[in-house]
């Protein structure tokens, strides 16, 4: 293994009960399982810092403080990122993880023999104490990324490390993730699609998206003000109701042909 490892994966961790910690023991046990070695594991929480730098579960696992960083899972992720190492740099939350022992592998082969400095991998989705995989999606860029997510959760992306890494809009609230996806366009142009490499997301009550919805009683004041800020940030004017919802039964109906197409692809696999 190289002084600097080639991927460094970054996981915002944020307690919010003991399921959420098996959530994270989940994903780094998939991640130890990857055939590719050539990593290193970064957790940045922002509530539990002294539980997890003493179990011995994560033992080689570099665990950060975030209790002071501002922001929700932008400013904690963003802290993962900043003491990034690898050569590039793998977004996975908590509640995700990779679908097989493959990925980091699949990964590591795509971006040697290809030129892109953003990659994105397809997602595959699970509910909470079941066993059923549903939902895969292809995911790509689009011109309307900030209208409609065609990607899926930030999970799904890899990123090249430079001396200033790509970071999300702690400004941001429910469109963080679309956010980041369009100042990573503007940054690098298109992205490399690795089709064959699935990140597992669950379906559950607790994903930081309904927490957020949760959080305040003027959502949709909270909704409009964002809207505002990213067409004055882009420059860029959404979609209107007529256009985003032709736009939703088009993705729809792509999606619908997509599981119809890989309905016998996946099984579940307990990490």
């Amino acid at each position: 293994m190289s002084s600097r490892p080639f991927v460094s994966i970054t996981i915002p961790f944020y307690y919010r009960n003991n399921y959420s910690l098996l959530q994270l023991k989940r994903n780094l046990n998939s991640i130890r399982n990857q055939k590719f070695q050539d990593y290193e594991i970064i957790i940045s929480t922002q509530n539990k810092f002294s539980f997890l730098i003493t179990d011995p579960f994560f033992k080689n696992t570099k665990i950060l403080d975030a209790s002071k960083v501002r922001g929700f899972i932008q400013g904690n992720t963003n802290n993962a990122i900043l003491n990034a190492k690898g050569e590039w740099i793998k977004v996975l939350f908590s509640d995700d993880y990779f679908y097989d022992s493959n990925g980091l592998q699949d990964l590591h082969d795509f971006i040697k023999k290809n030129q892109f400095n953003w990659i994105i991998a397809s997602s595959i989705h699970i509910k909470q104490n079941e066993k059923k995989l549903f939902k895969p999606i292809i995911g790509y860029y689009q011109k309307n990324i900030l209208s409609l997510n065609t990607i899926g959760s930030p999970s799904a992306i890899a990123f090249k490390n430079e001396t200033n890494p790509s970071l999300f809009d702690i400004n941001t609230w429910m469109r963080l993730d679309v956010d980041f996806y369009q100042n990573l366009y503007n940054r690098y142009g298109e992205p490399g699609y690795i089709n064959n490499t699935f990140i597992v997301n669950e379906i559950h009550k607790k994903q930081f998206s309904n927490l957020l919805r949760e959080s305040s009683t003027d959502t949709k004041i909270k909704l409009k003000k964002e809207i505002k800020y990213l067409e004055k940030k882009f420059n860029y004017v959404f979609l209107n109701k007529f256009y985003l919802t032709i736009f939703k039964i088009f993705i729809k109906i792509e999606r619908s042909l997509l599981a119809l197409f890989n309905k016998s692809k996946f099984k579940f696999k307990k990490i």
